[in-house]
């Protein structure tokens, strides 16, 4: 029976969820602002550097500007569209389990944050302006903090609707799916290793100053500034009819973001269900699920406490080890050549390659002599930056052969689930399994007839 009381109750507990979810999100963004004033840049036009002069040749320097549409609202407009989309995402996903309302709030987010806003900047790239801020003391705007840790706080809180609904490359892979493959077990085990090493790549890239290699490699730039090279388009053409086979190819084998989004939903204080209530065992989730991300029931597998079991889980524990170690080894091998990206080092390869052919031309050894450069100078700076590679590099393949050795751990394991479940940090929080489980039509049905759902449970059924 329909019980106002337990209306008004349920309504007050989201009420107070909501607003401590905003003042979670609005609070990091906030202090970021008051505790680094150094770091904060007020207007992109501020020049931080005298401008070079040009009396001989009466150059003039360019006007640094932005298309009309990015000028439409300022940085705090755009915090608060994304704090309402993370909302409504959520929103959408937990409370009315609507597919519909979920794709058509990643439609409205691809056409504003993708295609107006250019997709920058984005929390995907902003991983390397936070990474560079902090290790090598970059300028970092309030807004580019916010995009950062909004998502992952939301995700905290309801899992990963950022990817949902509100992410445009995302977005623009979700429409392209048409007819999904089922990735093999083992396959996807090792390409879902890609987006660590990306992550890798980029914090050890941004913290010496060798660029963001995220953003020089990502494919839907193009489609949304309209400007990039044929190249670029042509990337970014192949990955979405990639998309209409393997769903979210970008999503699930190379954004780093994704990385960190996958972690924080996993502790996520609440997620996507498959169903509101009890699961009926019918398998028409994990067939509606492109991304495998239902996990099927499992009874618990026999001899799990025999010798050879011990035996199988020791020989995985001692590999772990082993794996750390050609991690650290492998990183260690490839420092030089992301060491080669810094200028640094550039500049003194350019200038050890003009030894031997003096009739070739670097602007970067033109620009290093005319400022009065030190060659010996710039040879201890190498050195300096060579060693922060190799540290950093060498720190990175151990985490990974880590990260390795617990994936293969995990496969291992075979825990008993009773239902259908799904994996947080692989569900995308997209919606498509509530449309095909016939509980939660039969839950909606109960709920647009005004039945008090919490006495309509069946016995055995868990509260939601």
């Amino acid at each position: 029976m329909f019980s106002l009381k337990n209306l008004k109750k349920r309504n007050l507990v989201r009420a107070v969820i909501l607003c401590a979810a905003a003042l979670a999100l609005i609070f990091p963004g906030t202090l970021l602002a008051k505790s680094w004033p150094s770091r904060i840049v007020e207007h992109p036009d501020v020049q931080h550097y005298a401008p070079p002069q040009f009396d001989e040749t009466h150059h003039e320097l360019p006007v640094a500007g932005h298309p009309a549409v990015l000028q439409l609202l300022p940085d705090w407009a755009d915090a608060a569209i994304l704090l309402a989309m993370l909302l409504l995402a959520a929103w959408a996903v937990l409370a009315r389990r609507s597919r519909r309302l979920t794709l058509a709030l990643a439609l409205l987010a691809l056409l504003w944050f993708g295609f107006a806003r250019h997709g920058c900047i984005c929390p995907v790239g902003s991983t390397q302006n936070m990474v560079a801020a902090v290790f090598s003391d970059g300028d970092l705007p309030w807004i580019v903090g916010f995009l950062f840790a909004t998502p992952l706080i939301v995700t905290l809180f309801f899992g990963r609707v950022f990817c949902a609904a509100v992410c445009p490359l995302g977005a623009l892979q979700d429409l392209a799916v048409a007819k999904p493959l089922r990735m093999p077990r083992a396959l996807d085990a090792v390409l879902r290793l890609i987006p660590l090493g990306v992550l890798a790549l980029a914090v050890v890239m941004a913290a010496n100053d060798a660029g963001f290699p995220v953003c020089r490699t990502d494919p839907f730039v193009g489609f949304f500034r309209r400007s990039a090279p044929v190249a670029m388009l042509l990337v970014g053409g192949v990955v979405v009819l990639l998309g209409l086979v393997i769903a979210r190819p970008y999503c699930r084998y190379y954004c780093p973001y994704g990385v960190l989004l996958g972690w924080f939903s996993k502790l996520s204080w609440r997620h996507a269900t498959i169903t509101p209530d009890e699961c009926i065992k019918c398998r028409l989730c994990a067939e509606a699920c492109p991304f495998d991300a239902i996990q099927a029931p499992r009874a618990a597998a026999p001899g799990r406490e025999t010798p050879k079991a011990r035996r199988a889980l020791l020989l995985f524990l001692l590999l772990a080890p082993l794996l750390v170690g050609v991690g650290a080894l492998s990183g260690h091998a490839i420092a030089p050549a992301l060491a080669s990206y810094h200028p640094d080092v550039m500049t003194q390869e350019h200038l050890a390659r003009l030894t031997n052919h003096p009739g070739e031309r670097y602007l970067d050894v033109d620009a290093f002599r005319t400022l009065g450069g030190d060659e010996r100078q710039l040879t201890a700076d190498v050195v300096a930056v060579r060693a922060r590679f190799d540290f950093f590099t060498t720190l990175a393949g151990s985490l990974l052969g880590l990260a390795w050795a617990l994936r293969m751990i995990m496969l291992a394991r075979q825990p008993r689930r009773d239902a259908y479940t799904i994996d947080r940090s692989r569900c995308f929080s997209c919606g498509r399994c509530f449309a095909v489980c016939p509980r939660d039509h039969a839950w909606r049905k109960r709920k647009s007839c005004g039945v008090n759902l919490a006495e309509a449970k069946t016995p055995g059924e868990p509260r939601k």
